[in-house]
């Protein structure tokens, strides 16, 4: 007959290994949850791999657990450091996962949670059954036997060695009941534990070996020689309070409730609803089948209840599509079968959650689905979509020209309540904000359309409604969209439809060139190395530089394959040989030539227009990112990336006209930090960098030099990105120590940017979030992170968002301003980093420049002037 199985769960040690293997773990509102989830990860494994009859939870109940070994040791545990404030915040969340699953929660006065494991083990010994104990501690090993298991927790969450009396033999040397006279002679100082000087693991089981026990290595203790027996002698009385301390009480007066603890008693339903809620859907979804539950009818969410309730109505004629009125609001959803809004192919439209249309373009003709959607827009009626501006590019490839405005963008209001969310699709809002769990909605075949837009009608008037909730307790935010967002949707839209003009037989014989380029260089690489090798092998690369030429690797990072050729190990290297100036030249020809100058003509239509994608709900600041293709990456400051952009060229008649704004982020910083001295230098139209080198260095203006003007500029800059010491200094070649100083001068100069760093933290710590001067938010939960990496480049994203999100929010201010004044011809057709690129008649090139200019400079009332930089081309790279 089998035996039944007690698992007994040592839950701190559990959950210390969860919160610190999962550090940046936690709610979309910031709440940590690393810790229940490590947890909740061996829950699963238990319950899956260990089929137990019973379970339980051990406990170091807070203050008192230690106090009796304290009484036998004052310094039991003294070096251990208390947990950081995060990790004390997930207890009561840790709580809910264990009301779910009714294990007994046990904690005793002056008793740690492994006596009360090696007590619930000999319970169950006396009822015959079988016991598996969960830890890290490795004191819990002395409770092995024929009955008992240790699972001792390794790296990860789940990577587990189960002990039992063979494999403790072999590991070990010695049996179980010998462990704890081993552990006494040894001690341990993770806890604190004094053993006997100079005895380690090796000499602690030698003596186990010869002696069998504590009590038989001093009873011999004449017979051991040399300065061992010494070391036994003077430790006798360290050894002997360690066996008290090592040994486990299994003596506890403990009633343990072995019905509560019946697996059986598990609330499945309450489980799976408590994971969703802490948002571990994958963790629910991985749960045993027999724990999955499906929501009853009366706890289904709403939107769930409701897709079934949505009527669709297949229109399939003109005359049923002319009688389709919508007058405030309607929500669209399209498939189309080209890129940026091209082919249509279906629509949904819907004005409200219980009726939904489906218009099949094919069907019913292209003509009068444009007409459909003419009359429609024309009557002042609002967009409401997933994704907004797809729907504007599909208005825009039919012909129109004035869009309609935008009511909700689903995709970018979730983004703007919470812009540290990295996935915006359908699917992934409907289960993280409705806890929907359906991955169907968003790469639909045109086949699956129909079946699916009940399902995505439902969920996006659902989400809408719940957006909407939450945006009336975030006014700021509101009107951002409202303001900002919604109306440089269009502008972007329009952008994208129309493309840039790429010349590719240019690209086609430069490609030609640079093959030519990387061939030479790569000679002379061989040259310089006296062999031919892999360039683009890191292993072959370190193997030539480090061994070969004997390169130095002092301060060079190493890793499991070898020291690194990452670009940043070889800067450290580039004074002691010339090669280096060799490999990175070849590494940014390679680079250049396969993603742009090779990949780019293949990326244009048939009218030679590449046509970008701009992002608005990719970086939390607010800027937009541009991809397929990224067209922000192409270098600005080297001779290649100026010839690749030679080839972007204006149409025929045409011109580029580029309004660049000049240190947008200093001069913002000096505005956000109320910085009046700084401000003043920006209106009076000083060198900032020359003036602050001036100033730190102690130096007359026209005593400045270009080394010093260089590292003001490194400063004024990187001090917004939280830059150190180290950085300053490998920036500019400064030792740390006068990288320091010059940091330090450089405050008290600029004293309220300092406070306003500061400032910012400690609205990141204590509100959750910092915003921008417009209200656009960006969540912080990681400066609360009790590892300093994360916390510190929390810290730096807290400090850095509301410049450059404000400088985000001004320029999409000026790009819709623009887009309403510019003259007929003229099109924006880039916004890259701080700049704004038109397209022109040449006839008005010198108008266009100046009007941008104005509206740049004047987008809104600032203390500081802003500045801008306009200049015109036939091509990119001439500006």
């Amino acid at each position: 007959m089998t035996k039944k199985r007690l698992v007994v769960i040592d839950g701190k040690s559990v959950f210390y290994r969860g919160y610190y293997a999962m550090p940046n773990l936690s709610t979309k509102d910031g709440t940590p949850t690393g810790g229940v989830y490590g947890f909740t990860v061996m829950v699963l494994e238990v319950l899956k791999k260990m089929n137990p009859d019973y379970v339980a939870v051990a406990w170091d109940k807070p203050k008192t657990n230690i106090r009796r070994r304290r009484e036998i040791y004052p310094e039991y545990k003294a070096n251990r450091k208390p947990a950081p404030p995060d990790f004390y915040e997930q207890i009561p969340l840790l709580n809910q996962v264990l009301e779910a699953l009714r294990w007994p929660f046990i904690e005793i006065d002056d008793h740690e949670a492994d006596d009360i494991m090696a007590t619930l083990c000999k319970q169950a010994h006396k009822k015959g059954y079988e016991t598996v104990l969960i830890t890290s501690d490795h004191d819990v090993l002395q409770t092995i036997d024929e009955s008992t298991t240790v699972a001792i927790l390794k790296k990860g969450l789940t990577n587990v060695e189960m002990y039992d009396p063979k494999l403790f033999k072999e590991r070990y040397s010695m049996t179980p009941e010998q462990f704890i006279d081993y552990k006494s002679l040894r001690g341990d100082p993770s806890d604190n534990i004094p053993g006997v000087g100079g005895v380690g693991e090796k000499t602690a089981i030698q003596l186990i070996a010869d002696y069998k026990s504590l009590d038989g290595v001093y009873e011999n203790v004449e017979l051991i020689k040399g300065g061992l027996k010494d070391k036994l002698i003077a430790d006798k009385e360290k050894a002997y309070i360690a066996k008290q301390l090592v040994t486990l009480d299994t003596s506890i007066d403990l009633e343990f409730d072995w019905k509560q603890a019946d697996v059986t008693n598990l609330d499945a339903k309450q489980l799976n609803k408590v994971l969703r809620d802490l948002e571990f859907r994958t963790l629910a979804n991985q749960l045993p089948d027999n724990l999955k539950v499906e929501p009853d009818a009366e706890e289904a969410t709403a939107m769930e209840v409701n897709h079934k309730g949505v009527k669709v109505t297949q229109i399939t004629d003109v005359k049923e599509l002319e009688k389709l009125k919508f007058k405030e609001h309607v929500l669209v959803h399209v498939w189309c079968g080209g890129a940026h809004g091209a082919d249509l192919k279906k629509l949904l439209v819907s004005d409200s959650p219980k009726q939904t249309y489906l218009i099949d373009v094919e069907t019913i003709g292209i003509d009068a689905v444009t007409k459909f959607l003419t009359t429609l827009f024309t009557k002042n009626t609002k967009l409401i979509a997933h994704n907004s501006k797809l729907v504007l590019k599909v208005l825009l490839n039919l012909g129109f020209e004035q869009l309609p405005d935008i009511e909700s963008d689903i995709r970018m209001t979730a983004f703007l309540i919470n812009s540290l969310i990295r996935e915006q699709s359908l699917s992934e809002l409907a289960r993280n904000e409705l806890g929907y769990d359906d991955n169907d909605l968003d790469e639909v075949s045109l086949d699956e359309f129909d079946s699916r837009a009940p399902k995505i009608a439902a969920v996006l008037w659902q989400l809408k409604k719940l957006q909407d909730e939450k945006l009336n307790d975030l006014p700021k935010v509101a009107k951002l969209a409202k303001e900002i967002e919604w109306p440089v949707t269009a502008v972007l839209a329009r952008m994208e439809v129309e493309g840039i003009t790429l010349d590719t037989k240019y690209l086609e014989k430069m490609s030609v060139k640079l093959e030519d380029d990387i061939s030479d260089v790569q000679q002379t690489i061989y040259g310089m190395a006296g062999m031919e090798f892999n360039i683009s092998s890191p292993a072959q690369l370190a193997e030539v530089l480090f061994e070969k030429l004997g390169l130095p690797t002092v301060g060079v990072k190493k890793g499991k394959t070898g020291y690194s050729t990452a670009a940043k190990e070889l800067d450290k290297l580039r004074s002691q040989h010339e090669i280096i100036n060799e490999i990175t030249k070849y590494r940014e020809y390679t680079k250049l030539k396969s993603t742009y100058v090779d990949t780019l003509p293949k990326q244009v239509d048939e009218n030679s227009k590449l046509h970008t994608t701009f992002s608005t709900a990719v970086a939390p600041s607010g800027r937009l990112s541009s991809h397929d293709p990224n067209l922000q990456n192409i270098p600005t400051r080297t001779e290649l990336g100026r010839e690749i952009r030679t080839a972007f060229v204006a149409a025929k008649g045409k011109t580029f006209v580029s309004a660049d704004y000049s240190q947008f982020e200093l001069r913002l910083a000096a505005v956000l930090a109320g910085d009046d001295e700084l401000i003043e230098a920006f209106n009076d139209g000083l060198d900032i960098h020359n003036r602050t080198a001036s100033q730190v260095y102690g130096v007359a203006l026209e005593d400045v030099s270009k080394k010093q003007r260089r590292d003001a500029k490194v400063i004024n800059f990187g001090i917004l990105y939280g830059m150190s010491p180290h950085g300053l200094s490998n920036a500019t070649g400064m030792t740390q120590k006068d990288a320091k100083d010059f940091i330090d001068r450089y405050f008290k100069l600029r004293e309220p940017l300092l406070d306003y760093i500061e400032s910012l933290k400690v609205k990141a710590r204590d509100e959750g979030y910092v915003e921008t001067m417009f209200g656009r938010r960006r969540p912080s939960p990681d400066v609360k992170s009790s590892n300093f990496v994360v916390r510190q480049a929390a810290e730096r994203a807290a400090v850095n968002h509301p410049i450059q999100g404000t400088e985000a929010d001004l320029m999409k201010m000026a790009m819709i301003k623009i887009d309403e004044q510019l003259p007929d011809g003229a099109k924006q057709v880039l916004q890259i980093h701080d700049s704004i690129l038109v397209e022109c008649d040449e006839s008005q090139a010198k108008k266009v420049g100046e009007l941008c200019k104005n509206i740049m400079e004047k987008i809104y009332k600032l203390p500081v002037n802003l500045d801008v930089d306009v200049s015109i081309g036939k091509n990119w790279g001439e500006l």
